[in-house]
C-alpha cells in the first residue's frame, strides 16, 4: 500500500541479501514496499529544482545490477571454478556458527565474491561485462560500499584471500590468482 512516508527505515536483515526496498513514484511522491532488492543507482536533482523537497531522478548503475545476479549464480553453484582455498573460504566466511560473535554483513560477502568471481569465476560467466581500465599496467578493481558498511573488514578479506591462496598455489601466475596485483594482458 502506497504512503506519504517511509514508516520504519529497516526492513532487511544486515546477514542476508535484501528481500525487500521502498520504492519510491516521482510522479505520485509515494512509497511503495516491494518485493525484490532495489537496483544499484543513485538521484540527482531535477533540472528545474528550486526547492528542498525535489524528488529528484533516479539513475541506474547497469554493471551492478548486471553483476550482482552472476554472482549470486555462482555463489549457489558452488564457486564453480574458484580454487579450492577459495571455496573453503568463502565457505568459512558464510557459516555463522563461525562467526558467533560477529557475523560478516552481506554487503561485505558480497563485494568479496565480487571481486573474487571477477578473477576466479568461469570466463563464460563474465562476458559482456566489461569493465573499463585506467591505462595503467595494472588491473585495479574495486568496491563501492555505503557508509558503515564495513569497507576495511572487505579489505581484509580479500588480503586473506590472497595470501591464503599465493601460500597454497606458490607457482600460480599473480594474473590468474588474484584482482589485485594481476598485469593487464
Amino acid at each position: 500500500m502506497a504512503q506519504t512516508t517511509i514508516d520504519r527505515l529497516i526492513i532487511n536483515s544486515p546477514y542476508d541479501e535484501p528481500a525487500r526496498h521502498w520504492r519510491y513514484e516521482r510522479e505520485t511522491r509515494l512509497f511503495d514496499l516491494v518485493d525484490g532488492r532495489r537496483p544499484a543507482g543513485y538521484v540527482v536533482a531535477s533540472p528545474d529544482s528550486h526547492a528542498f523537497d525535489d524528488p529528484g531522478i533516479f539513475v541506474e548503475i547497469p554493471l551492478p545490477n548486471q553483476i550482482r545476479p552472476r554472482v549470486k549464480a555462482w555463489r549457489e553453484a558452488g564457486y564453480k571454478g574458484a580454487s579450492g582455498i577459495t571455496q573453503r573460504l568463502l565457505e568459512h566466511w558464510y557459516d555463522p556458527e563461525e562467526f558467533d560473535a560477529r557475523r560478516f554483513f552481506f554487503c561485505q560477502l558480497e563485494a568479496v565474491e565480487t571481486l573474487i568471481w571477477l578473477t576466479e569465476g568461469p570466463a563464460a560467466d563474465r562476458v559482456g561485462i566489461d569493465i573499463p581500465g585506467d591505462g595503467g599496467a595494472l588491473l585495479r578493481r574495486c568496491c563501492k560500499m555505503a557508509t558503515g558498511a564495513g569497507k576495511t573488514i572487505v579489505m581484509a578479506m580479500v588480503i586473506a584471500w590472497q595470501i591464503l591462496n599465493k601460500v597454497t598455489y606458490p607457482r600460480t601466475p599473480a594474473s590468474r590468482r588474484t584482482c589485485w596485483s594481476s598485469r593487464r594482458v
